[in-house]
């Protein structure tokens, strides 16, 4: 079997699976059945769907030597995965940028920085392992964002923007991003991103790797 055939079966397992749980919530045993495929199979799946915020635990039922979770959909998750909302913002986004005072339009985007980090799952541990646990909540979000350190600093850089869209219309949109991070990490965030031509993102941390 090629890598297309496998990328499109795990897809429509994946699928088949937030279907089934949108009819109710299942144990992972449950799901396996009806898909006829292997519970370890459907196990790979539940963890990516958890991380990317459409699946939780929603209860447990008695199950051999332990209780056996029971998966269903997210209130809110967008289940769909709708191509309208990139276009949507974007278009928000020049509407704000047209109405507002600049100053204003900056502390929107930052406030909008800290919702998304209230609403974000958050790492613990040394500043290094709390950027790191940023990083990759930003990289399931479809970011390529990478970590790196720099004489006692941690940098967070990616050279393709992932709010490419909206720091077209202003630059200052980078002060979501930059919001984000800091709320994530609990850390001071300095946006030092590359605007000129195609756009690089830059995020300085002031923080030893040890702390």
């Amino acid at each position: 079997m090629n890598a297309i055939s496998v990328n499109a079966e795990t897809h429509g397992t994946r699928d088949r699976i937030v279907g089934l749980l949108l009819g109710k919530p299942q144990t992972i045993e449950e799901l396996a059945a009806q898909l006829d495929v292997t519970k370890n199979a459907v196990r790979a799946q539940i963890a990516l769907l958890q991380r990317e915020r459409i699946v939780e635990v929603q209860g447990s039922v008695k199950s051999g030597r332990r209780p056996a979770a029971v998966y269903g959909v997210r209130q809110g998750a967008d289940v769909h995965g709708s191509r309208a909302y990139p276009v949507v913002l974007a278009s928000l986004v020049r509407v704000l940028v047209e109405k507002m005072p600049q100053k204003e339009f900056r502390a929107v985007m930052r406030e909008l920085g800290r919702e998304m980090a209230a609403a974000a799952p958050r790492s613990s541990g040394s500043a290094r392992q709390r950027v790191a646990g940023a990083v990759q909540y930003l990289r399931s979000l479809g970011s390529r964002m990478e970590l790196v350190e720099e004489k006692g600093r941690i940098v967070v850089t990616s050279t393709n923007c992932p709010i490419g869209q909206l720091t077209a219309h202003d630059v200052h949109a980078c002060m979501m991003m930059e919001s984000l991070l800091g709320g994530l990490t609990g850390l001071t965030v300095a946006e030092r991103c590359d605007h000129a031509g195609h756009p690089r993102c830059r995020f300085e941390i002031t923080a030893s790797p040890e702390r």
